[in-house]
């Protein structure tokens, strides 16, 4: 049997598998998402205005236009350090859900005529 470097073949293919494997969980462990806090998008309204965030919490309050006239919605959700609106064209989670989603503060929101403050205006959505 060749020796090539101090190892055998098959040692070095093991060898091998185990230092892409853990190559791989450090680059998935280094992909982390930011998550932003709710306290700071409401405490810098002009810092956040136009801007994406990524938010986690638990969804406390829907609503929802009546006769389900459109999938047009807003729910709120708190992460513990705050509270804010999400304005959804996909419908929104159920109260008590978690949730983690992407989108865009904007300063004003309004939703079925009412003024909501800073909202964000969802792109993508995740419930567990």
């Amino acid at each position: 049997m060749q020796v090539i470097h101090g190892l055998r073949p098959a040692k070095r293919g093991y060898l091998g598998a185990l230092l892409l494997g853990a190559l791989a969980i450090t680059a998935l462990a280094g992909c982390g998402t930011h998550t932003d806090k709710v306290r700071d998008i409401l405490d810098n309204p002009t810092r956040f205005a136009d801007k994406d965030v990524t938010i986690a919490g638990e969804v406390t309050k829907v609503y929802e236009l009546p006769l389900g006239i459109s999938n047009l919605s807003a729910y709120r959700v708190n992460d513990d350090s705050g509270q804010i609106w999400v304005v959804s064209h996909a419908g929104a989670p159920s109260e008590g859900s978690k949730v983690g989603l992407k989108g865009r503060v904007r300063p004003e929101g309004k939703f079925a005529g009412s003024f909501l403050g800073s909202v964000i205006e969802e792109d993508q959505r995740r419930t567990r």
